[in-house]
């Protein structure tokens, strides 16, 4: 460990002579390269936004890729090293396989953990157990194009994360323009649980995408913040006009009649499996993956106010934020997964 550590070090000195200060979200000055080469996210959302600018600047993963996901990314990075993350839960950074790595840099993104002063105290003390610089960007989903400008400047890529700002700005610009014309919102109940019965309250971030484009979620904010079990009962009083399922087996419940089979949006033709190949596209993570939710969801819900080509901007967003190109056939698959039941 002496003699990494002392590597380190004298990386991190011979940085310095040439060193570009960069003042993140936390008001913490770290000194960067001039230019970055390799970097390491810690976090899903980090993860994917550095993985739509340039994929070959990814040092590692904080997480490992599920078989799907590694199906759409570049194939050289699938298989980088694992170095975890060191906040939430399952927090369970790899300090030394980080050092060894070698990035110019760790970047986390997200909202504040807990108050501002104990992060920077969390990260302060994680880069000078390092001694690689750790920085962090607030990111949430209506300040993306922001995240992924500052990105640009970061990793002197502007004209990339130019156009991946763009698409975003574009998205989030249409629901709010169309929410603004709504006067009697669609009501819509979504779950992803396999049972179709862990509901997603009002509020909660996995349901962020039905708020933003206008849509109303039929369960209350005051079921609280986690996903919440509930009954067939309490559905029927609900009963919604619109439900949205991520799992195949709660689709295929609800569409085979049964229990679920007297709610209106059964009755009605109502009920679609989210797109989740490689990642949902309202949620997990809650990531750049819920831009391309915004028209999806938009343009079923709201085809009037949301009149977009929904397999074109489904190509248009995999070529850009995965670096994989889809044909037009494999977007419609993509799009529509109730048909490979």
């Amino acid at each position: 460990m002496r003699k990494l550590s002392l590597f380190a070090a004298l990386m991190l000195i011979a940085v310095s002579l040439s060193a570009v200060p960069f003042t993140d979200s936390l008001g913490r000055t770290a000194e960067l390269p001039e230019k970055i080469e390799k970097v390491s996210p810690s976090g899903n959302l980090a993860q994917l936004v550095l993985y739509s600018v340039d994929p070959g600047k990814i040092a590692g993963w904080s997480s490992r890729l599920s078989g799907s996901a590694a199906e759409y990314f570049v194939q050289d990075v699938v298989n980088l090293p694992v170095f975890g993350t060191f906040y939430g839960k399952k927090a369970d950074l790899n300090k030394e396989a980080l050092m060894s790595a070698a990035p110019d840099a760790v970047i986390d993104m997200g909202e504040i953990k807990g108050s501002k002063e104990e992060m920077v105290n969390d990260l302060d003390r994680l880069q000078n157990d390092i001694l690689i610089p750790v920085i962090f960007i607030e990111a949430y989903l209506d300040n993306t194009p922001e995240v992924y400008r500052t990105v640009g400047k970061l990793l002197g890529d502007e004209e990339k994360c130019e156009a991946l700002a763009v698409y975003a700005e574009e998205a989030l610009a249409m629901a709010a323009e169309a929410a603004g014309k709504i006067d009697d919102p669609v009501t819509v109940y979504y779950s992803s649980s396999d049972d179709g019965l862990e509901a997603i309250a009002e509020g909660n971030f996995h349901g962020e995408v039905i708020e933003k484009i206008g849509a109303k979620n039929v369960v209350p904010a005051s079921f609280g913040a986690s996903n919440n079990r509930i009954s067939m009962e309490q559905l029927y009083i609900w009963d919604p006009d619109v439900i949205l399922l991520s799992s195949p087996e709660a689709y295929e419940e609800a569409v085979s009649g049964g229990l679920w089979s007297t709610l209106r949006a059964v009755e009605e033709g109502r009920v679609y499996l989210i797109p989740t190949e490689p990642y949902s596209f309202l949620d997990s993570p809650p990531a750049t993956n819920r831009i391309i939710g915004i028209y999806w969801l938009g343009n079923l819900l709201y085809p009037e106010l949301y009149p977009v080509d929904i397999t074109e901007k489904t190509m248009e967003f995999y070529d850009l934020y995965y670096s994989h190109p889809l044909t037009e056939n494999e977007a419609e698959r993509v799009l529509h997964p109730e048909t490979a039941i």
